[in-house]
């Protein structure tokens, strides 16, 4: 992990550059994060296969046509989860010729399942979530529903918590499963009688994860089951995900 530091800017709570610091001693190494204030980019490599993935720097539109467009290998596909309809939609595909065949926008929050043709590292570039006021903890954007989500932290916070991820602290029976892109298997880890039954859940920089709220009790496809919903197995109209 290579952190920058460019600007010093005080925070409410902290410098800009203990915050930095800070961050570095969490994030992993595949992730290097550069900053200038709130604006920089996050080099994330995403691995062949399955990737649960956060877009954490705000840049245009934020579709996948402007956020994946430089070195994505050539069958490449993005998907969203719907969390209404508990499924995946439709899979985008990229060409390198055309860009993607489904131009989805991936936003400040939200998690999406990148299935990568080869390994290879996309440069994430813009600006942080402007919500964001320097203070850490942080607190996000409450999701105020129940059901199965797929989520990440607003703002590229290494090691991000359950509260700072859903806004709350976590109710008993509610679950956070996450996907290793590099081995393909996900681990679950379950809040019971005020603890986590297999540690606490901390999301790194550009990750992504299923987080089961009320709890809703449904069933995580297992990644060779995403990539085949990625080709169409799975097709659902739209749906997104609500935050009060």
């Amino acid at each position: 992990m290579v952190v920058i530091i460019k600007q010093m800017k005080t925070f409410r709570s902290l410098t800009l550059f203990s915050w930095v610091f800070t961050l570095s001693l969490c994030f992993p190494a595949k992730a290097q994060v550069y900053t200038n204030g709130i604006v920089g980019y996050i080099n994330e490599v995403l691995f062949a296969g399955d990737n649960l993935i956060a877009n954490q720097l705000g840049n245009s539109d934020n579709t996948l046509n402007v956020i994946f467009n430089v070195g994505v290998p050539d069958g490449s596909t993005f998907t969203l989860w719907d969390a209404t309809q508990m499924q995946f939609l439709p899979a985008s595909h990229y060409d390198a010729n055309t860009g993607w065949s489904i131009n989805y926008h991936l936003d400040y929050g939200q998690g999406g399942r990148f299935h990568a043709a080869a390994t290879f590292t996309n440069t994430f570039v813009g600006n942080v979530w402007p919500g964001f006021g320097g203070q850490i903890p942080f607190t996000p954007p409450l999701v105020s529903n129940n059901g199965l989500y797929l989520l990440s932290c607003y703002v590229p916070l290494g090691g991000a918590s359950f509260n700072e991820i859903v806004g709350r602290n976590p109710l008993d029976g509610e679950s956070v499963r996450t996907l290793n892109a590099l081995t393909q298997a996900y681990s679950t880890t379950t809040f019971e009688n005020g603890s986590w039954d297999h540690g606490a859940p901390g999301l790194s920089v550009g990750e992504a994860a299923f987080f089961n709220l009320g709890p809703t009790f449904a069933a995580v496809p297992e990644p060779a089951v995403l990539y085949l919903a990625g080709f169409g197995v799975v097709a659902c109209a739209a749906g997104r995900r609500s935050r009060g």
